[in-house]
């Protein structure tokens, strides 16, 4: 465990230099260090804990006999491949039990490297948008965010799914704020990896990332005529990919399956508090009933849902978000009419991501663990948000204080 746990922080040191070469001011060495060691402590300290079954609720165990299964496969073999390309939490999982015979508490180390990862891709995309101090503040509250924490070390789809929605984050901003196409790489990394490890999520991902480089491309400088042209022949391509993929994802037989998700979830006693039936039967019934799922996902439980520790926890989730989400509103309404214009690489992923989850949550005790992704981008909005406010009444005529330095921030001296 503890060679998982150096080698986990090994690579995290070494993906944070990556960033700041080309980054001299990220300066978030030390609440990334904060995070993973939060994070490694809370897996500790719930691995001893006697509430750690019912808090991580009952598909750990599944998925641990899966990855040993495929552990004991010859690599190469149709098991090794089904799992990379659809199940690639298991592969991962199945990989640390081939090669190490790794314990669980070694596979959690893993999960909290992988989460982490993706937290700091989320902070260098926040960076990339509103510069350091912004990407500093962020980095400090999720360090913190207390649901994060904890699934980061959940043997679940979480941590590779927040991998790849900060993947796509990441990219996206790099386009958002120079245009560069390398950004496209990411994303596509992200897409990919979210389809292989939840395939509803990651295709929203995929509509996310052709919305950000079509915005994009509308974005770019006259004078980077040529630039523009290649950032709509890449949404071209993820069009012409994603739009049949989409199409297919509501058609008639895809969304009985979804509706015999959402009932058998809607019915199951042994759920943890079970929400309200939809009908997702049709296109035009996922739009009307959609509405109840959203809120279900970003309000649920309810303060005076307390029946057992997973509620409980969930409640804690819950009342953290309500706070970041009214300072979210709050500066959204401050920058009314130039918000996506600021954090469209995080808003597009975030709102992508909300509706996948609403669409198959049926539980609050699922629902809130896939809140878990919306609150990350929530909390790197909002301080997006904030910050360009901010940098707005500084620069204002008549202020007191130092102007924003334009050339340090790509988003102001875009506008």
């Amino acid at each position: 465990m503890l060679f998982t746990v150096l080698l986990g922080a090994y690579a995290l040191a070494a993906l944070y230099k990556f960033f700041s070469i080309s980054r001299p001011e990220l300066a978030i060495g030390r609440p990334l260090a904060v995070a993973y060691t939060v994070r490694v402590g809370a897996v500790l300290l719930l691995s001893l804990s006697g509430a750690a079954g019912g808090l991580r609720g009952g598909d750990e165990p599944g998925f641990v006999a899966h990855g040993q299964r495929i552990a004991g496969t010859p690599f190469g073999s149709d098991v090794w491949t089904d799992a990379i390309s659809s199940e690639l939490f298991k592969a991962v999982f199945a990989s640390q039990f081939a090669l190490f015979d790794a314990p669980q508490i070694a596979i959690r180390m893993t999960q909290v490297t992988i989460a982490t990862a993706g937290l700091l891709l989320m902070i260098v995309a926040v960076y990339d948008l509103a510069g350091p101090r912004a990407a500093l503040l962020a980095g400090w509250v999720l360090a913190f965010e207390p649901t994060s924490v904890f699934f980061a070390g959940i043997i679940h789809k979480e941590p590779l799914m927040l991998l790849a929605e900060g993947l796509v984050a990441y990219g996206g901003a790099q386009l958002w704020a120079s245009g560069a196409l390398i950004g496209v790489l990411p994303m596509a990394t992200g897409c990919l990896v979210g389809i292989a490890t939840r395939r509803y999520a990651g295709l929203f991902l995929v509509s996310a990332a052709v919305f950000i480089v079509l915005h994009a491309a509308f974005r770019v400088r006259r004078e980077s005529g040529i630039r523009s042209l290649g950032l709509l022949f890449a949404v071209a391509i993820a069009l012409s990919v994603s739009l049949p993929t989409m199409i297919y994802a509501t058609s008639e037989s895809e969304l009985d399956k979804l509706q015999t998700s959402q009932d058998a979830n809607a019915s199951d006693e042994k759920a943890n508090l079970s929400l309200e039936r939809v009908d997702y039967s049709s296109r035009s019934a996922v739009l009307e009933n959609l509405p109840v799922r959203l809120g279900d996902v970003l309000t649920k439980p309810y303060p005076w849902q307390l029946q057992n520790a997973s509620q409980r926890l969930g409640l804690l989730g819950t009342l953290f978000f309500w706070t970041v989400l009214v300072l979210f509103i709050q500066a959204a309404y401050r920058l009314r009419g130039s918000v996506m214009d600021r954090a469209g690489p995080l808003l597009y992923p975030a709102l992508a991501v909300l509706v996948a989850y609403s669409l198959s949550a049926g539980n609050a005790g699922t629902a809130f663990r896939y809140r878990t992704h919306v609150v990350v981008m929530v909390i790197c909005i909002m301080v997006v948000l904030r910050t360009h406010f901010e940098a707005r009444v500084r620069a204002a005529p008549g202020t007191h204080g130092r102007a924003t330095d334009r050339r340090r921030d790509p988003i102001i001296a875009a506008a």
